[in-house]
């Protein structure tokens, strides 16, 4: 069947505001399934999507509970503790005030000083009058008490009598008895001074902060010990480290290493060694998201090395921060994990981790993203209020051109592409042409994005010409045929490959010279086992396949994939076996099945614009043309140059259903009946027995 009608441009269309999620609605509703569960989810779908565009527009919407996270030193740990919205920082600044009352200035009032005073009097009374009863004991035997810097002596005549001695002994035992029971009066008294003022604010803070009163026992009990021993306090290790404030807790981690996921201590180097304090605790991105929402990258979390350290803590229902090294510092107690993660990646990345059956457990809502979308009035004029959203201008032509490449892109008259970034990317450059966007300007974005990859079809167009590839559009050849590959890569790029084949008597059927040295794929390695069981089953009344027919992708020196020139090596067998020729000025492209159906394939409208290219390369006759599935016609999606070339006459299309249409067409000559095509084959096939058995039977 002759394709006339191949005009598919988007008629011109004005912007509208788009609704959220538009032609994601599957995905809209897996979210809000994950957010009534409050599960974790992953969010599946090919890069450019705006799967995370879409995800945090919508979390933004959600309330959420801004628990405050903060780290008590206790003791020689870190202990976290979650505090409603404020009460961290309060709780911050109520522990700062007390400090700043715990002062030298607290123990200059009038009546510590008195009371300390008497303490000391009595002290030194006490002191005296040991002092001077083992002075007067020593000059009844003919000594004299000294003091010095080392302590008391004796000094006198002769030996130092034994009771003397021991008269000294126990006056320096009572004296320093006498000292220590006043350093501890006069700690008793700096500490009870201490807590006359302390207490009662700690009380207060204990009203205000239940939630921490076993922080704020050891606080006060820190204090007035410090009171009594006349030491300092260093504010690092009494403080409490406010982590996590604020109502912002919508957090993407684009680096999820253990240190920013979890969280870590820093150190610094002091008395010549590594010491850390909890002023010094990071708090990572699973902190950071407290009460709200994480978002992450499944592929940077498996390249980091950070996914059995998530799956942990998600079981568990904790955060650890990491300790990177040993030193001098609290052990820090992990926090409650209580953010909502979400994972973000493409299909591959999910499959791998689908694997895996504790993945499935952790994270329980599946979201897909559909790479494209139905190619709707509404659907193209919301595609036109997102771009505007994001800062471009579109003319109602310069959406419809942006549209077109979308539909060429999802490969399908009736879809578009979903990867809206890509095409915001587009339209960016398109503004760089032209402000606001039109045609022309997308058009001038579309031709400079092809320069910028051209090199190697400038490369191809030049070997052609000067006939290193050997390839041709006219004219009749027997075992050849033109067929249609694909070059993947950034701009997919349609060549055309010359494909030939050889028949002789024989018993190994199909051979692949490409299969044969390792140039094919799986796929294509199918293809050509299909086409053998094709030959068997349209020709099975002949008997066995006496033919042996090597097949050959010519001047193709790199690997094949795909099952897509199924069509064309099958009419090039064909044609070798029965000695008909084929046409040079059509190009083939298509699958088949074993019963002759042709298939759709991937890339046609490509495919046919490579075939187009070569041929007014070449030189255009008026005949030539391209012969496709008919299963692709909702799939050419052409550029209007081709269009154009098709609805003038100057370029053909032929849509086939089966083997024995585009036999018709390749060959000039009917499939069935009498002296029909497959008659024809028979015949030659069994000549090929004939000989076979013949030489069987002359050894």
């Amino acid at each position: 069947m002759q394709v006339r009608a191949v005009q598919w441009f988007t008629p011109p269309i004005s912007p509208s505001p788009p609704r959220p999620f538009f032609g994601q609605e599957r995905a809209l509703r897996a979210l809000e399934d994950a957010l009534r569960l409050k599960a974790h989810a992953y969010l599946v779908g090919p890069s450019g999507l705006g799967k995370r565009h879409h995800l945090e527009a919508l979390l933004r919407t959600r309330p959420v509970e801004a628990l405050e996270l903060v780290y008590l030193p206790l003791g020689g740990e870190g202990v976290p503790a979650l505090l409603p919205p404020g009460a961290g920082r309060e709780l911050l600044e109520g522990v700062e005030a007390l400090l700043g009352e715990f002062s030298p200035a607290l123990f200059r009032e009038r009546a510590f000083l008195y009371a300390k005073a008497l303490a000391e009097a009595r002290h030194r009374k006490e002191a005296e009058e040991l002092l001077e009863e083992l002075s007067e004991e020593a000059r009844r035997h003919g000594y004299v008490l000294e003091e010095e810097e080392e302590g008391l002596r004796l000094s006198g005549k002769g030996p130092l009598p034994a009771e003397l001695s021991l008269k000294l002994e126990e006056t320096v035992l009572a004296y320093l008895e006498a000292a220590q029971r006043a350093q501890a009066e006069v700690a008793a008294l700096r500490r009870a001074f201490a807590e006359r003022l302390l207490a009662p604010r700690v009380g207060r803070l204990k009203e205000g902060f239940p939630q921490v009163g076993r922080y704020l026992d050891w606080l006060l009990e820190r204090l007035l010990l410090a009171a009594a021993l006349e030491e300092e306090v260093a504010a690092e290790e009494v403080l409490p480290r406010l982590l996590v404030e604020g109502p912002s807790r919508l957090v993407f981690e684009p680096l999820p290493t253990p240190e920013r996921l979890f969280g870590h201590l820093e150190y610094e180097q002091k008395d010549g060694g590594l010491s850390t304090h909890l002023g010094l605790l990071q708090p990572g991105a699973l902190l950071r998201a407290t009460g709200g929402f994480l978002v992450l990258e499944a592929a940077k979390l498996l390249e980091y090395g950070s996914y059995p350290l998530l799956k942990q803590a998600l079981r568990q229902k904790e955060v650890e921060p990491v300790k990177r090294l040993e030193a001098k510092g609290p052990r820090i107690k992990p926090a409650p994990l209580t953010a909502q993660v979400f994972l973000v990646g493409p299909p591959e990345v999910f499959a791998f981790l689908e694997e895996d059956e504790e993945f499935l457990e952790l994270f329980g809502v599946r979201v897909e993203f559909s790479p494209d979308l139905p190619y709707t009035r509404e659907n193209a004029a919301q595609l036109g209020g997102f771009l505007e959203a994001q800062g471009v201008r579109l003319t109602p032509g310069g959406l419809a051109a942006l549209v077109d490449e979308a539909r060429r892109q999802a490969e399908h008259l009736e879809r578009m592409d979903a990867r809206l970034f890509r095409l915001l990317d587009l339209a960016k450059e398109a503004q760089t042409h032209q402000d606001p966007v039109d045609r022309e300007g997308v058009e001038k974005a579309l031709r400079a994005r092809e320069e910028r990859f051209a090199l190697e079809e400038e490369t191809y167009r030049r070997e052609v010409e000067e006939g290193v590839l050997s390839l041709t559009t006219q004219g009749l050849a027997v075992g050849e045929i033109n067929g249609l590959v694909v070059l993947e890569g950034p701009i997919p790029q349609g060549r055309v490959v010359r494909i030939t084949a050889r028949a002789a008597p024989g018993r190994e059927g199909v051979l692949s010279i490409d299969r044969e040295v390792g140039l094919g794929g799986q796929l294509f390695h199918k293809a050509v086992l299909t086409l053998a069981g094709y030959l068997r089953g349209t020709y099975s009344e002949v008997g066995a396949l006496s033919a042996t027919v090597s097949l050959v992708f010519e001047q193709n020196y790199g690997g094949l994939e795909g099952d897509s020139a199924g069509l064309a090596e099958l009419l090039a067998v064909l044609s070798a076996i029965s000695g008909l020729p084929l046409r040079q000025d059509l190009a083939v492209t298509g699958a088949i099945d074993q019963t002759g159906r042709v298939l759709a394939v991937g890339r046609v409208a490509e495919k046919v614009e490579g075939f187009y290219r070569l041929c007014r390369l070449q030189g255009l006759t008026g005949t030539q043309g391209v012969v496709l599935p008919e299963a692709n016609l909702r799939h050419l999606t052409l550029r209007r140059e081709v269009v154009e070339a098709v609805e003038g006459g100057e370029f053909h299309l032929y849509a086939v259903k089966n083997v024995d249409q585009a036999i018709e067409l390749l060959f000039g000559m009917r499939a069935q009946g009498f002296m029909g095509f497959h008659a024809r084959v028979k015949e030659a096939l069994a000549h090929f027995q004939a000989l076979e058995n013949g030489h069987e039977q002359e050894e």
